[in-house]
Order: structure tokens, then C-alpha cells, then sequence
């Protein structure tokens, strides 16, 4: 005898399904006869029955095969959210910053580039340099303008880190799902 079967685990989480199964191939498994139409991941099976799991209240929930229900995972959502601002500050970090009316790309090679140039007008007082500005216009600096530049630089990265820690800091005193949507950058 052939048939189409669905095979589940103990909880009712479908392992796979198998067309022209046979008792004989579905010998000490657990399985139901039938297969759900659509996506396997979607579907349980409960009292011997295919059933649907419904509509994921959003990526923050996981589904219980135990209680079959869906249920709000505070710790992934943590995760998730701490992985959405430690983007939005290496955007900001990465991005551009001001001094003195100038504003300045702040990428990795434009930040060494800032280093570089600090560094040089540190140890030669009558430096002076050419600098492209973010909107790539001229402008000319002596050494002690450049120093400032590097500590703006300096000021900007550590105020995008204070930034994210203090809302690391509210991301983990978060206690619903409601709270930790309410953060952003």
C-alpha cells in the first residue's frame, strides 16, 4: 500500500514528507498520512492531525511545538535589536563629521588618512595641508588646525560608543517586546 505521509518528531515538528511511502519504509516513525500544501515549516501536527501554525507575529516569535503557540523570544529579539544599532553606529561612525564649519568623510582609510596628517603636524609645528572635505572641496589646514581636526575625529567616535552603550544599556533593562521596539539610533 502507498501513500503520501508527513513525518514528525514527538512535538509535532515536521521532520519531512515523503510521497509513495509505504508502511513498511515508515516502519517506527512517527507520521501522519497526508501532506500539507504549502512550505512544511508552516504546519505541526497535533492529535494526529496536520494543523497550521498561523501567521508569525514578527520575527521576535518562535514557535512552541509544545504549547503549539507562538511565543515572544526576548532574548533573540535583544540580540536582534542590539545587531540593528551596532549597524546604525558604524553607519554614523564611518559616516562624516564637523569641525569648524568643515565636514569631513570618516571612513577607515579617511580616518587613517586624519591620523597620518596629525600625526605629521604633531612632530613639525609649520606643517600645512590641502585637505578634500566630504564634499569634495579644498580646504587648507596649518598643524594646529589638523590636531583639532584629529580630536574632533577622536570626539565623534567615542560619542557614537557612549551613544550605544547607553542604549545597550536600555536594551537590556527592556522587559517586553513594546519596550525594546520603542529603541532606536
Amino acid at each position: 500500500m502507498r501513500f503520501a505521509a508527513t513525518v514528525h518528531n514527538s512535538d509535532g515538528k515536521i521532520l519531512y514528507a515523503q510521497q509513495n511511502a509505504t508502511e513498511l519504509a515508515l516502519d517506527g516513525q512517527t507520521y501522519v498520512k497526508g501532506i500539507p500544501e504549502g512550505d512544511l515549516g508552516d504546519f505541526y501536527v497535533a492529535d494526529g492531525e496536520i494543523k497550521e501554525k498561523g501567521s508569525q507575529p514578527s520575527e521576535a516569535y518562535e514557535f512552541n511545538y509544545n504549547t503549539k503557540r507562538w511565543v515572544y523570544d526576548l532574548s533573540q529579539h535583544r540580540g536582534d535589536k542590539w545587531a540593528e544599532i551596532k549597524s546604525a553606529r558604524s553607519a554614523e561612525e564611518f559616516g562624516t563629521f564637523e569641525w569648524n564649519g568643515f565636514t569631513f568623510d570618516c571612513d577607515e582609510v579617511s580616518q587613517r588618512r586624519i591620523q597620518g596628517a596629525v600625526q605629521l603636524a604633531a612632530l613639525d609645528n609649520t606643517t600645512e595641508m590641502d585637505w578634500t572635505l566630504a564634499d569634495n572641496s579644498s580646504q587648507t589646514f596649518n598643524s594646529t588646525e589638523l590636531q583639532q581636526v584629529g580630536q574632533a575625529l577622536g570626539a565623534h567616535v567615542n560619542a557614537c560608543h557612549v551613544k550605544a552603550r547607553d542604549i545597550r544599556a536600555q536594551i537590556d533593562a527592556a522587559t517586553t517586546e513594546a519596550e525594546l521596539d520603542a529603541i532606536s539610533w
